[in-house]
């Protein structure tokens, strides 16, 4: 009869199928051949035989060939506005370098002196106001507040003052140069220590009190934003003029050593990180309109690799990728090639983490202002008010 000729046939094929099919030792690619080449009631009598340990063997193999589909979605997940963009900052800068250790070897009259050899002149140093400002510190659950009283990080200036030749036989016009500077940032309280055209180091403001050297500037490290740089970071300045393009000459190599020994010690002694460490420049911004790179100090050529420091040009401008500013062209095109790196970054981040939260850009930058609005009038009511210098100030 036909259907036995019928029958017959399907048991080989059966019978041929499944010698097949138990030479495949995986068992994903087994079942994908029964189904495959087997009918309906043959696949569900191969599979009632299967082992419980190939099953899960089976699962493990599924899970392992969805893992990467399971990251990208993972990725695409749309992140805090105000989560620090730590892999691209890390791929930028490289890996920091540890703080040197360094402590105070003396004290002799006027100055100090440390095991990495600096020398501090303290003779001139005076008091202002106690430092005392909000961190803000961004998680995956909420925003939290700290207030704090020691330095998170260190600003570089340039002074932009009158400069004579650095040649011997100016000596006397340097030194005369150099003392009327003194005693003008010290009036002013500008920095905390500026370093003259010989390299010598002279504290102006207390290392526990604010200077009025940077304003509401804004920069960011992997846990925390800073909005107020005046009380969060200490200033340090060189005495010379700074500008975009060629920069040989702008700083003596005895200014440099002694920046470099002057910032080990403080990173050694706030354990501050090297990321914090950035020019006036990169940090810079006018809350008014908007726009970073109110000042141009060390937009460009500014010694990192010789104070020990990474490149941190190639950082991402927090203003930009955290708050919504915006960078005036004519600006950048006198600042140089190197803050160009740290604003093309941070306006990438700015598209990418827009895109993300699948926000248009433009809206994207009225929450993040609206937001830096908000923190920047907080930093304001609780950080120590721009007063007078308080009464018993130090030195002359």
């Amino acid at each position: 009869m036909p259907w036995i000729g019928w029958r017959l046939k399907r048991e080989v094929h059966e019978a041929g199928v499944g010698r097949i099919a138990d030479c495949i030792v995986d068992p994903v690619l087994r079942l994908r051949f029964l189904r495959a080449m087997a009918p309906r009631s043959m696949v569900l009598q191969r599979l009632s035989k299967l082992h419980l340990r190939h099953w899960i063997l089976g699962a493990c193999m599924i899970l392992l060939l969805l893992t990467p589909i399971l990251l990208k979605l993972a990725a695409g997940k749309p992140e805090p506005p105000h989560t620090a963009p730590i892999a691209l900052r890390r791929a930028a800068a490289g890996d920091p370098p540890k703080a040197v250790s360094v402590w105070q070897v003396e004290q002799a009259g006027d100055a100090e002196f440390y095991s990495n050899g600096l020398r501090v002149d303290t003779s001139l140093t005076v008091a202002n106001r106690p430092r005392l400002y909000t961190a803000f510190q961004r998680n995956a659950a909420s925003i939290n507040r700290v207030q704090r009283t020691e330095p998170a990080g260190i600003v570089y200036h340039t002074t932009e003052s009158c400069q004579a030749p650095f040649d011997a036989e100016d000596t006397p016009v340097l030194k005369r140069l150099g003392e009327s500077l003194l005693d003008y940032v010290r009036r002013k309280r500008a920095y905390h220590y500026l370093i003259d055209r010989f390299g010598r180091v002279f504290r102006v403001v207390a290392e526990s009190d604010s200077a009025n050297h940077a304003g509401y500037s804004i920069w960011a490290d992997d846990e925390w934003f800073y909005l107020n740089l005046n009380e969060s970071f200490l200033g340090i300045s060189f005495e010379a003029q700074s500008h975009p393009g060629p920069t040989e000459g702008v700083v003596s190599p005895a200014q440099v050593r002694s920046a470099a020994m002057l910032t080990e010690m403080l990173r050694s002694r706030y354990r501050i990180p090297a990321g914090n460490c950035v020019t006036h420049a990169q940090v810079s911004v006018n809350p008014s309109n908007m726009l970073v790179g109110y000042h141009k100090d060390w937009a460009a050529g500014f010694p990192f690799a010789e104070l020990g420091l990474p490149d941190n040009y190639q950082l991402p401008l927090p203003s930009l990728w955290a708050f919504g500013f915006d960078c005036a062209p004519d600006w950048l095109a006198g600042s140089g090639s190197r803050m160009a790196d740290g604003v093309a970054l941070g306006e990438q981040d700015f598209a990418r983490r827009a895109a993300t939260a699948g926000v248009a850009p433009a809206a994207y930058r009225k929450v993040l202002r609206q937001q830096y609005r908000a923190w920047l009038a907080e930093v304001r009511r609780t950080s120590s008010p721009i007063a007078q210098p308080r009464s018993g100030s130090a030195g002359r």
